[in-house]
């Protein structure tokens, strides 16, 4: 019989993957380089290889890769660029092979 022990998930974490390896790939809200109050960026870190994926919610957002009409100067909550950090997070965790690193 196998059992599974739960761990808490890391501060500011808003989800978490499971990679090929065993490791996580998780993903946070945070505040970006330039501005350090309110969560400004999205990021997903895998803990078994270190790859990253940040996208920020500011003035990079451009109209044609989100399928809206306007440009847009900022991206309130990172409800535009959140889905592609899962899905990033989501397609990583699916073919990396690294294994946890030990604590």
């Amino acid at each position: 019989m196998t059992t599974q022990t739960e761990t808490a998930w890391p501060e500011n974490v808003i989800a978490r993957y499971l990679t090929v390896g065993g490791a996580t790939v998780d993903m946070f809200e945070e505040s970006g380089y330039y501005i350090p109050t309110p969560p400004t960026q999205t990021r997903a870190h895998c803990n078994g290889c270190g790859e990253e994926q940040i996208e920020e919610w500011g003035f990079s957002i451009s109209a044609h890769e989100y399928g809206r009409e306007q440009p847009a100067d900022f991206d309130a909550n990172g409800q535009w660029v959140t889905p592609r950090v899962h899905q990033w997070a989501q397609s990583h965790a699916e073919t990396c092979r690294a294994i946890p690193k030990p604590a």
